[in-house]
């Protein structure tokens, strides 16, 4: 009997069976846990139907706007999407061009509602676009080591920058929303900040 045995721990394949059963207990365990921790948290996630269609309305509103002779290049609109809420940020040419660029976005069957914070002016240039691109990825890189919210998921709060204006977008209770926000308000290079989440409760 002895014999045997020493023969199955010594048999290759017994021992990668035995392996592998580990690992996947490993596993099984690492994905309850994980469960647990979501469940515990109280936060949701978007669902892959969701994003895709924020992508397809982003998408839409963009072609409206590109696609109509009132606006140029000294127009710079930046379209942003979460849950069918549009945001509207950047310069724009005048008040006319404004409240058209809300009717574009409006068009769209997905689109939920419009928030436009179009400034009136010629287009930043270079240099104010390369600001607005360093603050963003600033603020991303802030809400990631000074995570305030369940699960230390900073990837639920998407962040936009323009013209030292930082618009706040994601779907978290009401509670999450003001501690985010007060992160990102205490961020040097930021003037302002514009929640336009989505509150779970």
């Amino acid at each position: 009997m002895r014999n045997i045995e020493s023969l199955q721990l010594r048999n290759p394949n017994h021992q990668a069976g035995m392996l592998r059963a580990r690992q996947l207990k490993a596993i099984l365990a690492g994905l309850l846990a994980t469960l647990v921790l979501t469940a515990c948290s109280g936060y949701e996630r978007r669902t892959t139907g969701t994003v895709l269609n924020d992508q397809a309305l982003e998408r839409e509103v963009i072609s409206n706007i590109h696609s109509n002779p009132a606006f140029g290049e000294n127009d710079h609109i930046k379209v942003e999407v979460h849950e069918g809420v549009v945001l509207l940020a950047g310069e724009t040419i005048s008040e006319e061009n404004k409240l058209l660029a809300t009717t574009l976005a409006e068009q769209p069957r997905l689109t939920q509602r419009v928030v436009n914070d179009l400034k009136i002016g010629r287009r930043a240039g270079f240099g104010g676009k390369l600001d607005n691109s360093w603050l963003s990825t600033k603020v991303n890189a802030i809400l990631v080591k000074e995570n305030p919210l369940a699960g230390n998921d900073a990837s639920r709060i998407k962040v936009i920058s323009s013209q030292n204006t930082v618009y706040l977008m994601g779907l978290v209770t009401r509670e999450e929303g003001e501690r985010v926000a007060e992160v990102v308000r205490n961020i040097g290079g930021v003037e302002k900040v514009v929640k336009i989440f989505d509150y779970t409760d």
